[in-house]
């Protein structure tokens, strides 16, 4: 028999040998939805639009990244940092012009970290706010189940400092930071093991090294059974859903591959575990991205803040090129001869930064959901704790809107805002998510304009 509804709340249920449950949640289906393919079968409210922070430390080049034409469309091109994007450019909104305002000398990092996620100046060495991240979270809420915000990163490397804002981009607010998961092995275990002891703990270990069921194994009867049920396009989307997993699953372990032959071709094979050297592979971003994915598919939460490099970040490119054994931060940005234009070490960074940013960007495009994919429904807001990292310079700083959120923002766009404060972003995010704030941030910080010519 075939169902007509199914709730969104749906879930895979399982048991490994060990008898800890397992289970699975499920992507968006055409059975959760109503006739037009926008609002859930049993709610019926609207689907709840998707939010990240996707956050890179040390700037760019600003000569290199600001388009040099604004417009929409064919009225303007990717400049050169920005051509790893190139398959994504209808989904782009790009924000030059802006200055972080609140950057103060000799904290240029930490106070420009705090102020292009929280709008506010730091309070001593701590965030006086929450970020706008959490911002969001308060408007979309916390799916049933799941979990208010996510906090992924790519590589733990980090400045010396005690500044809250150089150890994460998320807070909750005055000395109460949301500090990022770097291990996939864990992400994966807290997203569908129920959030238990994670894989990395030795006894956990032990157990997962008995365990002769994999997690897509102890809930394949359910699937089986509920699959009978369905559609022949939701019979797929499950499919490619389970083999999504699979394929991360297999990663974690070290295992070939089982998902799609042609997606896995074409990424680099990633690490078993969490970055190690300070390197941000390209493995350990390929499964983050899927996981973050994932993660917003199911409905595990509507808000990520996904650190690829923290700010002011240490972190060492060496699979680049044979010249990038060297600190980003310390020796490439700041001590490379050169000009906002011209630092080609600097732009070898930034440019694989983008590529890594693409890759999530493909996942969420080739991912369904509703009447559309992931990034139809999403906003990315992607950010750096400076702009030109070689003197600090607070001028040109990069924002990135990426996504149509639910139709509220048009993509494929240039628009210039010379001078103008960097928290006007912060209040543009806020408001194309649905939040009814008319201003935003914190004591010089504070802004009651939202930038015009983003939202439709």
């Amino acid at each position: 028999m075939t169902i007509k509804h199914l709730d969104r709340r749906t879930l895979l249920r399982g048991a490994l040998a060990t008898g800890a449950a397992v289970t699975i949640p499920l992507p968006l289906l055409d059975i959760m939805l109503n006739g037009n393919g926008t609002k859930l079968a049993h709610a019926q409210t609207a689907l709840s639009p998707l939010y990240m922070t996707w956050f890179f430390g040390n700037g760019t080049l600003p000569g290199l990244w600001k388009p040099a034409k604004t417009g929409t469309a064919a009225g303007w091109e990717l400049s050169p940092q920005l051509k790893a994007l190139a398959e994504h450019k209808s989904y782009l909104t790009v924000a030059s012009g802006l200055e972080g305002k609140l950057v103060v000398g000799g904290m240029e990092h930490p106070s420009g970290s705090a102020g292009c996620t929280t709008g506010a100046p730091l309070n001593g060495n701590a965030v006086r706010s929450e970020s706008i991240d959490q911002s969001v979270a308060k408007v979309l809420g916390t799916p049933q189940g799941g979990f208010r915000s996510l906090e992924l990163g790519v590589t733990p490397a980090t400045p010396n400092g005690p500044q809250d804002s150089l150890h994460t981009v998320s807070h909750s607010g005055p000395n109460a930071r949301n500090m990022p998961e770097y291990d996939p092995k864990a992400v994966f275990n807290r997203l569908f093991m129920g959030g238990g002891v994670t894989p990395a703990e030795p006894d956990q270990a032990a157990k997962m090294v008995k365990v002769r069921k994999s997690v897509l194994d102890a809930v394949l009867a359910d699937g089986a059974r509920l699959q009978k049920r369905l559609g022949a396009a939701d019979k797929l989307r499950i499919e490619r859903h389970l083999a999504a997993i699979r394929d991360i699953e297999g990663r974690l372990e070290g295992a070939p591959s089982t998902g799609n032959p042609a997606a896995c071709s074409q990424q680099t094979a990633p690490t078993q575990g969490k970055d190690a050297k300070s390197e941000a592979p390209p493995g350990v971003n390929t499964i983050m991205s899927q996981l973050a994915t994932l993660a917003l598919a199911c409905d595990r939460t509507r808000v990520v803040s996904y650190m690829f490099s923290l700010p002011a970040a240490h972190v060492y490119y060496r699979h680049l090129d044979s010249d990038m054994n060297a600190d980003f931060h310390d020796t490439i940005c700041h001590t490379d001869p050169g000009t906002p234009s011209n630092q080609p070490r600097v732009d070898k960074g930034v440019q694989y930064t983008m590529r890594c940013l693409a890759e999530l960007l493909t996942s969420m495009k080739s991912t369904e959901h509703g009447d559309g994919n992931l990034l139809d429904a999403s906003l990315i807001y992607v950010t750096s704790d400076t702009a030109w990292g070689q003197v600090h310079d607070p001028k040109e700083w990069p924002v990135l809107f990426i996504g149509k959120a639910g139709g509220r923002l048009a993509g494929d766009t240039h628009v210039n805002f010379q001078g103008e404060h960097l928290s006007r972003a912060l209040l543009t995010v806020a408001q194309v998510m649905g939040s009814t704030a008319t201003s935003y941030g914190g004591g010089s910080g504070m802004v009651t304009n939202a930038l015009p010519g983003i939202q439709v």
